[in-house]
């Protein structure tokens, strides 16, 4: 599952596109492949996009940066930090903050205090590692989608 989430979105970028709103129900499956689906708020690298576009989208999968930084401008690294919950996620079973109880004061905890879910208990540490590093909070330590 994440390797064809992956691949999908290495195939997005590699046309310049990012998706910006990449998140597990935007995932389909199709004959046993799962496919990045809803490329309705996806733009081309170089298009110009409003701040308040960059807050469009599931919450627990938009980066911090948007909700601190007005004319922030998602990019590949946006997507890679919306990979890393949905990677958390496969191993959970469950979407991201569904326990947490302030909804509302969520994109405060993510972007403020840097709130992330919990890695589950017997993930591969190898796995773990990489979804942290996807959804870690300076764009600069989150993988690039080259391998």
């Amino acid at each position: 599952m994440a390797l064809d989430i992956t691949c999908g979105l290495k195939c997005l970028h590699s046309e310049e596109i990012i998706h910006r709103d990449l998140h597990s129900k935007n995932i389909l499956v199709n004959n046993g492949k799962l496919l990045i689906a809803d490329l309705g708020l996806s733009k081309k690298i170089e298009a110009n996009t409003s701040s308040m576009a960059n807050r469009m989208g599931i919450v627990e999968y938009i980066e911090p940066q948007c909700f601190n930084n007005a004319d922030y401008k998602k990019d590949k690294k946006s997507d890679i930090y919306g990979l890393g919950v949905i990677l958390w996620e496969i191993t959970s079973g469950r979407p991201p903050f569904s326990n947490y109880q302030q909804q509302e004061l969520l994109s405060h905890h993510i972007s403020i205090n840097k709130l992330r879910e919990t890695p589950i208990r017997d993930t591969p540490l190898e796995y773990q590692q990489l979804y942290q590093k996807c959804w870690d909070d300076d764009p600069n330590i989150r993988p690039d989608n080259r391998y």
